[in-house]
């Protein structure tokens, strides 16, 4: 029976990555909380081409993320635009550099993994927990369609993916919890209590792409294939 992770069945909302089918890892985390700000141009601009784009807040937010980062020290930190993660922050790394400033993209992420820092100008920084990877518990994924019509993907995933799933949503009842593929997050939904079994249902947000549906679901397919299959 088919269980929806939360009331409403995943929305994506991805982009188009050049990174190959089976170098993209699935997986899910609880949100802590989100942080979210909207610089000015010249924040997007890093003092040399080398070092990349930075972020400086401005004093009103300044004390906002202070108080954003003090209530959760501890947590992984990611920054987001647009929808993608530029840069992956440990929760034993600092946000700033020794400059006081905060680099927004990871300095080893593939040059066509910033393309959303041309993405609409808001910028997030997710606090977030402990992560499950299921990159190699996907046993199938199916062209499907959510309840009102619209394209959606049937995720199958193994017995201890269901279980590792059921856990994570068990603790985290009523706090959202991120769905990332490769860079690019999924969703974030609320998750209204455990979630059971071991299918999902992931239905596209509107408008419709059938290049990004397609990318998804061949993504998908070749995680169930296993790492060393290519994508077809």
């Amino acid at each position: 029976m088919l269980r929806p992770l939360a009331a409403a069945a995943l929305l994506l909302g991805l982009s188009l990555s050049a990174v190959q089918a089976q170098e993209v890892r699935l997986s899910m985390m609880p949100v802590d909380g989100i942080f979210s700000f909207t610089p000015g141009a010249q924040d997007l601009d890093g003092p040399s081409v080398d070092a990349g784009p930075v972020l400086r807040p401005g004093p009103p937010d300044q004390g906002r993320l202070e108080a954003f980062l003090d209530a959760h020290d501890g947590d992984t930190l990611l920054i987001v635009r647009g929808g993608r993660v530029l840069r992956e922050v440990p929760a034993d790394e600092d946000l700033y550099d020794a400059n006081g400033i905060i680099p927004l993209v990871d300095g080893d992420a593939p040059a066509d993994q910033t393309d959303a820092l041309e993405a609409p100008d808001r910028v997030d920084i997710w606090a977030v927990g402990t992560a499950i990877d299921l990159t190699t518990q996907v046993e199938a994924a199916d062209e499907a369609r959510s309840p009102g019509g619209a394209p959606a993907i049937m995720l199958r995933l193994t017995p201890e993916g269901g279980d590792m799933v059921n856990a994570l949503t068990t603790v985290n009842a009523g706090r959202q919890i991120a769905t990332l593929l490769g860079r690019d997050i999924l969703n974030a939904p609320v998750v209204q209590g455990p979630v059971d079994g071991d299918t999902l249902a992931l239905s596209f947000a509107s408008p419709e792409d059938p290049a990004r549906e397609s990318w998804v679901l061949e993504t998908l397919r070749a995680l169930a294939r296993g790492p060393s299959a290519p994508p077809q």
